[in-house]
């Protein structure tokens, strides 16, 4: 029998986790299959994922892709575009926030004409489709050197990690001419809105049937039959996880087995500027209160946030904050090229079993925490007066429409609702938020062994 040829692209580090360390590999490589990994990583990264499948990878590094200017602005003036399509679709104006407005010099008069076209275009949804086919159209010019790789190698399937990789539209494009198939993985349960769908490929994977009729709202010139529920591997990572007896995991990173543990769990910069605050208001709570020695909290940063902004609250708690580093490369700064290490996974798990309850500002740890049956709460104050910042903003965004109503995590709308909150979960420390999970994501799937039955069938 004939070996099906898959290339597998990984145009960002963030694919390792949920694609290279998941099962998918295992399934693909037991399947008769000659896979190849067209990507932008480090060797080291490359070598962490050969290890922990016990294989040699054959890889190609994903050749850099210089937008012409003419592609550029198509690409954004469709992307403000959508946004503004969406923000009348959906009665939010929120979903202009992930569009960005601080750009200086040639690049502030650029992006105010591509507004500009976009304003125009936005009235009309079959406008915005005809700004897409004039933008594909232009890519055709960039897709030369991929066009002769793809005839060479004559691929059976092509697959991508994440659906707003710029470096990886050539390649997908060349597919496309030469009628190969491409299914393409939306990366995360909040991307859909933001208008990001930079690879076009014949089906995408989703992680619920959420996250599909989403796709029929924004993308309705897609059809249905090419939007594939999967689940996602992000979770069913957890499964095979090394979890430690709690003993032992506190042993090792000197916590007390008596305390009550709560994990801070830091965002990006960008994300949530004021998490020192928010750490400190957590630590002054339960260092003026009849917890002080009942409580300890486990702090882990966002592994892309390598700041030293938390370091003063850190030191100046040091008896109560505990430190866990996550473990990635963090060797660059740039986003494409910090990647996590296998043991962050095992961490993490960890992290999120035997700690009780987690606190931060609207991330996806609220869903790592309720696999495990344990208590999330979302911070919902501002500290101080801000001009671009605001948590009235964040919570208004459109993937937290998505729960199904709002008490599956707790909400901290102020610095005193700190130790009532201790005092809630204490009582009772069990998840509010499977509901939830259910909405964003089908667990009941064997996701890896299903999307390598859709790249080989």
């Amino acid at each position: 029998m004939k070996k099906k040829k898959i290339i597998f692209v990984v145009p960002d580090g963030t694919g390792i986790r949920n694609y290279l360390f998941s099962e998918l590999i295992s399934y693909l490589l037991k399947s008769n299959t000659e896979l190849l990994i067209y990507h932008v990583l480090s060797k080291d990264a490359i070598t962490e994922v050969e290890q922990l499948h016990n294989i040699k990878l054959t890889t190609k590094q994903l050749p850099k892709y210089s937008e012409t200017l003419q592609q550029k602005f198509l690409r954004e003036s469709i992307c403000y575009a959508r946004l503004l399509f969406y923000v009348k679709l959906e009665d939010n104006p929120t979903l202009l926030a992930t569009w960005k407005k601080t750009h200086t010099g040639k690049k502030k008069w650029f992006y105010k004409l591509v507004e500009f076209y976009g304003i125009i275009k936005h009235k009309s949804y079959s406008k915005i489709l005809k700004l897409e086919e004039k933008y594909q159209k232009s890519i055709e010019t960039s897709i030369v050197n991929e066009l002769e790789f793809l005839k060479q190698y004559k691929p059976d399937a092509i697959f991508c990690t994440h659906q707003r990789a710029i470096n990886a539209v050539p390649v997908f494009k060349a597919a496309e001419v030469l009628g190969i198939k491409t299914i393409g993985a939306i990366y995360s349960w909040d991307n859909l809105p933001k208008a990001r769908l930079a690879i076009k490929t014949s089906k995408y994977l989703v992680w619920s049937e959420h996250m599909k009729n989403e796709f029929k709202k924004y993308y309705p010139e897609i059809s249905q039959d090419n939007v594939i529920i999967t689940g996602t591997p992000q979770f069913s990572l957890y499964e095979n996880a090394n979890i430690l007896e709690r003993v032992t995991f506190f042993k090792h990173n000197n916590l007390d087995t008596n305390r009550f543990t709560i994990c801070f769990s830091g965002d990006d910069v960008r994300t949530s500027p004021n998490d020192p605050n928010y750490l400190e208001h957590l630590a002054q709570s339960i260092n003026s209160s009849d917890y002080k020695d009942k409580v300890q909290i486990v702090f882990r940063r966002s592994p892309v946030d390598v700041s030293g902004r938390y370091d003063e609250i850190v030191n100046k708690y040091e008896h109560l904050i505990i430190p866990i580093e996550p473990v990635w490369s963090n060797t660059k700064k740039q986003w494409t090229q910090i990647y996590p290490i296998y043991d962050d996974v095992n961490l993490l798990a960890n992290i999120c079993k035997h700690c009780d309850l987690v606190i931060n500002l609207g991330s996806t740890m609220a869903h790592d925490f309720t696999y495990f049956n344990n208590a999330s709460a979302y911070l919902n104050y501002d500290v101080k007066p801000a001009e671009n910042w605001s948590v009235k903003t964040i919570y208004k965004y459109q993937h937290f429409r998505s729960m199904p109503h709002k008490d599956v995590v707790y909400w901290i709308n102020s610095k005193e609702d700190f130790i009532p909150l201790i005092e809630k979960v204490m009582q009772d420390n069990s998840s509010k938020g499977k509901e939830w999970f259910k909405v964003i994501n089908d667990s009941s799937i064997n996701s890896s062994e299903e999307i390598s039955k859709l790249l080989i069938e």
